[in-house]
């Protein structure tokens, strides 16, 4: 009885310090001005059970590519995963290597060039080419050029010609866990390039808002940019470097964008702005950065976890057009999936293979019934 009463005295006490700072009045150039959410399309798909009976047992598969034949995703445990695309079957996993300090590779983005080729990025900040079952580490934390840049997440990648471009959510900083920094609002993003031919690395853009999936538009002269914090999509031109707005209306974090096989895109979503009887933190935090720089500390990491997986809204996913127009979208409203984040969407086949980090599993959902 009494460790329960000490429990809820320190519960108020938290409630009664967060009422003091939120009502002590802010710097107003301290608060982050967020776009409102996308207006919900006519056409709307609520996941249902009959929809979730397809699953591949993988966890930590965020990214998915075609090889030879299959699919290919990167586990929490840091094996390069190849499945079965009909039956879902695993075919073969070999182990990533991990790097010169030992810390083990965490695949978070991953393409195929070729169906024969595979390029990848893991959370350490390192670009990999696998073919033939050799590893090559095309950049790691021994290259000069990227230790000057202090890379601190590398996220997606997309490969144009001779050139790799990569997302780096934010600028190295080891006080601060990465789902610390998903509330903190920092600018620090950038996107860089990497040229194959003859190993240069360049800034392509900065000042992004944790900057995380990453495609070629149709136009094949600009990248299409989640800006996950924004809650926006940009458009960067490859040869001016201009970034600009795509779409500046989205129905939630953005995670990833991939090309939909039916033209358009299909963009992964980690978290929705939809649902009224969800209270968004990362909207409640924009408007109050004193509150922010103390929620943000290690110290409260565990409580916003614990806040996202009983009041965070459910995950989603969209197809857009050419011009950032939305032509569907499919909601987890009653977090059936327990997902908490889609990543990336895969189209094969008449199939949607939809990569979560949280899960444990990878869905599938037949596209001609969505």
């Amino acid at each position: 009885m009494a460790r329960l009463v000490s429990v809820i005295l320190a519960v108020l006490v938290v409630l009664l310090a967060m009422s003091v700072i939120i009502f002590s009045g802010d710097d107003s150039e301290s608060l982050i001005k967020l776009p409102p959410p996308a207006i919900v399309p006519d056409h709307v798909t609520i996941l249902d059970q009959a929809m979730l009976k397809d699953t591949v047992n993988i966890k930590g598969g965020e990214s998915i590519a075609s090889y030879r034949g299959l699919l290919v995703t990167g586990s929490l445990d840091g094996h390069l995963v190849a499945f079965d695309k009909d039956d879902f079957s695993i075919q073969w996993s070999v182990p990533c290597p991990p790097n010169s300090h030992g810390t083990p590779c965490r695949i978070l983005g991953i393409r195929s060039v070729d169906d024969d080729i595979l390029y990848g990025v893991d959370e350490h900040c390192r670009l990999f080419r696998y073919k033939n079952g050799q590893w090559t580490w095309l950049l790691d934390e021994n290259n000069a050029a990227l230790k000057e840049l202090k890379p601190g997440l590398f996220n997606d990648l997309v490969i144009v010609e001779n050139m790799v471009y990569i997302t780096d959510s934010f600028q190295y900083n080891p006080t601060k866990h990465p789902l610390q920094r998903f509330f903190s609002f920092e600018n620090s993003g950038r996107i860089l390039g990497f040229n194959l031919e003859n190993g240069e690395v360049t800034t392509m853009a900065d000042g992004l808002y944790l900057p995380n999936g990453i495609e070629l538009h149709f136009d094949n002269q600009s990248l299409l940019v989640a800006e996950c914090l924004m809650y926006r999509i940009s458009r960067l031109d490859i040869a001016t470097r201009k970034i600009q707005p795509f779409q500046t209306q989205t129905f939630g974090a953005v995670d990833n964008i991939r090309r939909s096989i039916d033209g358009g895109y299909w963009v992964g979503i980690a978290a929705t702005r939809l649902t009224s009887s969800y209270w968004s933190l990362p909207d409640f935090l924009a408007v109050h950065p004193k509150l922010r720089s103390v929620l943000t500390n290690k110290a409260f990491l565990p409580l916003i976890l614990l806040y996202h997986g009983i009041f965070g809204s459910g995950p989603a996913l969209y197809r857009m057009d050419e011009g950032g127009n939305t032509q569907k979208l499919i909601l987890d409203d009653s977090k059936l999936t327990k997902a908490m984040a889609f990543s990336q969407v895969h189209q094969s086949d008449r199939k949607l293979f939809v990569g979560t980090p949280f899960a444990g599993k990878i869905f599938v959902f037949p596209n001609d019934e969505l």
